[in-house]
């Protein structure tokens, strides 16, 4: 089952050094990366006296770099009174995929598609201020979609599993990552449907792994219209983002017509076409969710 080995890869994500495209050749450098910083601020608490209820805000602030060296900043708000309804939505449409879906594609399929559209409206305000930040650069589409994703790879790692972690420590292989990880007392976030977080849960809470990052990312790039989706692996256990755009280098695979190149998500250092070598038999990954812009 997927859910129950899909992070077992990252661990050839520590290291770099060997990224290649898919003719074997190594691919254009990445410039040295800066560290940038992620902040979350404590709970605020406030008041809709139209409704009469509380709430609380968590403010959040991202400073990042690109890989042109272009320095950026993202301060935002979510609240935990939407991330609690997106929350219950993701609980109802993960139950009733499990019961409705064909194979493990087609429940993903249906998944991603109900979380990305549930939390479109909820995120219009992000998109706009990462849109904003684009005309003001003066980006091109390839540089707007590297912002996206050196934005999404500086948040840390952290591991989203279905079922508590006893119990996944009780059925995964004595070797496995998710053995090793939870042994390490690396961050995880447990009981979660599906084993992934919808776009406003994990812009809320900034935890997040492979499929998390690529489905936020599809959705930011869906809404900047930019060419993206979601890739997913039984062979790899993994889930990587593509983008369609013209790259010209590296990883690729044609979606209904267009080229979209790969990238990692859940380390720094990856551009559009690089994903790791252990990975690049096209064959092993198929296309859970996708929208091009033709």
């Amino acid at each position: 089952k997927l859910l129950s080995n899909i992070f077992f890869t990252i661990i050839f994500l520590w290291v770099l050094p060997t990224m290649f495209s898919d003719k074997g050749t190594l691919i254009d450098p990445t410039v040295p990366k800066k560290d940038g910083t992620v902040k979350i601020s404590p709970p605020k608490q406030v008041k809709n006296n139209k409704e009469n209820d509380t709430d609380y805000e968590i403010a959040k602030e991202i400073n990042w770099f690109d890989f042109i060296s272009n320095k950026y900043r993202l301060k935002y708000i979510t609240t935990v009174k939407s991330f609690f309804e997106t929350q219950n939505n993701h609980s109802k449409a993960d139950e009733f995929y499990l019961k409705n879906s064909t194979n493990s594609t087609n429940y993903y399929h249906k998944l991603y598609y109900n979380l990305e559209q549930y939390d479109a409206k909820k995120i219009d305000s992000i998109v706009k201020l990462l849109g904003n930040k684009a005309r003001n650069k003066n980006l091109n589409q390839i540089q707007t979609a590297e912002m996206v994703i050196t934005f999404i790879q500086e948040i840390p790692y952290v591991l989203v599993h279905q079922g508590t972690c006893e119990d996944l420590m009780k059925t995964a292989a004595n070797n496995s990552f998710i053995v090793s990880y939870h042994q390490d007392k690396k961050p995880c976030l447990a009981d979660v449907p599906g084993g992934v977080q919808s776009p406003y849960e994990f812009l809320h809470n900034l935890k997040g792994d492979c499929d998390t990052r690529s489905l936020l990312g599809y959705s930011i790039l869906k809404k900047l219209n930019i060419s993206a989706s979601v890739w997913i692996s039984e062979a790899y256990g993994h889930s990587i983002l593509g983008v369609g755009l013209p790259v010209g280098n590296g990883v690729y695979k044609n979606v209904n017509g267009l080229n979209h190149y790969a990238v990692e998500l859940t380390s720094k250092g990856f551009r559009l076409g690089m994903i790791s070598p252990q990975q690049r038999n096209m064959s092993n990954w198929n296309i859970a969710l996708y929208s091009n812009n033709f």
